[in-house]
């Protein structure tokens, strides 16, 4: 009898030991798990290789030491973790699944689509979760239907949407320099609107007048157009903004080439623009109210321009919320570029995606619900979509090549961006009304 009390009492402590084990080890993991979070992949992977070498069979420590590889750019090393993870895995379809989404993704992370596909093609059909497969959707392809609207050897690039949603304003580089074009939403060219061969005119913006068009110049330097993301304060920008008559082609400067100001933004009113300018050392962001000018007739010098931020890092990229009042943009602090909230009397300033990753090129939605903007994320530039709250980002294209500057239309539906999916950089129109369907991604997957 005394025998068998002490048994029991050994199989007890040996359960509450093991369960105490478990316990340290799933309070480690979520530990580490925060690490790669925070964006610290070399002290997560330091522990997660102590840990898989004394429990080689620990999935979940496989599926997190893959995604620090994958951090660190070890990506091959990755594949062998998912891989690993994915058969430990078996018995459990929702893990097993994650993992599986994993392994793809870091194929595409280095190209590899035939192995992404083949996987990705292997959990579509054994699958009818809708999110498993919204985020296979994301993999492969926009998540909405796109259509290409320029086309040709040349690049085009900064879209923008006339007031009435009817057409978009682009520059294109089409004859050896960037001039401004106006189109409309199936791609058929209407007109040009600046001839000025020796510069290179961009960032078209509609302004509340009819038929005026604000815009960027630079000098033209090369035979080439150089498409950049993100300005930096330690580089001389010699940019000016006129103001273009669509049909008359009466062109009136508003500030002079040399005084280093580009990516314009005209609230929706159309008659306040907002722009990035390093004429006091550093990129900072400019208010200019067009109330109360007569486009048609009006002295430059009677244009004053208000400075609205005030920090040692470049601010860049701005766009206005519906309400006229406040704008987000694009601040290089931490060694990010982040995106931030402003009021335009420079108030009210916050943080408003902290994450781990570059962010650039932000517009707001018509109801100022949604925020797009583009993301440099493992070597690739994406697009992506967020709620206005910061919460549910999405990313929504993942086609070959690079996508950025999107903006979105007046009425909301539409997302006009720029890809080189195609070699040259092009202007694409997404439907956000027209989700991708599981048909659309079965033929994307056996393609």
């Amino acid at each position: 009898m005394l025998r068998a009390i002490h048994y029991y009492h050994l199989l007890f402590l040996c359960s509450s030991f093991l369960a105490l084990i478990l316990g340290c080890q799933i309070n480690s993991l979520t530990k580490i798990e925060k690490l790669l979070e925070e964006g610290i992949p070399q002290e997560a992977v330091e522990k997660l290789e102590i840990i898989i070498e004394q429990d080689p069979d620990n999935p979940k420590a496989r599926m997190l030491l893959g995604k620090g590889y994958n951090e660190l750019g070890r990506h091959n090393e990755a594949v062998l973790q998912f891989q690993k993870a994915s058969q430990l895995f078996a018995s459990q379809p929702k893990n097993l699944i994650s993992a599986r989404l994993e392994l793809a993704n870091t194929y595409l992370i280095y190209g590899d689509r035939d192995s992404a596909y083949r996987i990705l093609n292997i959990v579509q059909k054994t699958t009818s979760d809708p999110k498993v497969i919204r985020r296979i959707v994301e993999l492969v392809g926009d998540s909405y239907t796109s259509k290409q609207l320029t086309t040709g050897v040349s690049d085009n690039y900064s879209p923008a949407f006339s007031p009435d949603g009817s057409q978009i304003a682009f520059a294109s580089f089409r004859l050896d320099n960037g001039e401004i074009y106006i189109m409309d939403l199936n791609g058929r060219i209407h007109r040009r609107v600046t001839y000025s061969t020796d510069f290179n005119d961009n960032s078209p913006a509609f302004l509340k007048t009819p038929n005026y068009i604000f815009y960027s110049s630079e000098p033209k330097s090369t035979r080439e157009i150089k498409l950049v993301i993100q300005s930096s304060g330690s580089t001389p920008i010699y940019a000016g903004f006129n103001i273009t008559h669509i049909h008359s082609k009466i062109t009136h400067p508003v500030l002079p080439i040399s005084f280093g100001a580009r990516v314009p933004r005209t609230a929706p009113s159309g008659d306040m623009v907002v722009y990035e300018s390093n004429t006091d050392g550093n990129l900072e962001l400019y208010l200019i109210d067009l109330k109360d000018l007569d486009l048609a007739d009006y002295m430059t010098e009677n244009i004053k321009s208000k400075r609205i931020t005030h920090n040692e890092t470049d601010e860049g990229s701005p766009a206005f919320f519906p309400n006229g009042n406040t704008i987000i943009f694009v601040s290089s602090r931490n060694d990010l570029n982040q995106l931030y909230t402003i009021d335009i009397d420079g108030k009210n300033e916050r943080h408003f995606n902290p994450n781990r990753y570059d962010c650039y090129s932000p517009s707001v939605s018509p109801n100022g619900k949604q925020i797009v903007y583009m993301s440099a994320r493992y070597g690739d530039w994406e697009i992506y979509l967020i709620d206005a709250d910061g919460k549910n980002e999405r990313q929504i294209t993942s086609d070959i090549g690079r996508s950025i500057q999107p903006t979105f239309s007046p009425d909301g539906r539409y997302i006009a961006f720029v890809s080189d999916r195609s070699d040259n950089f092009h202007i694409y129109l997404m439907d956000l009304n027209k989700p991708t369907t599981r048909e659309d991604l079965v033929k994307r997957l056996n393609l």
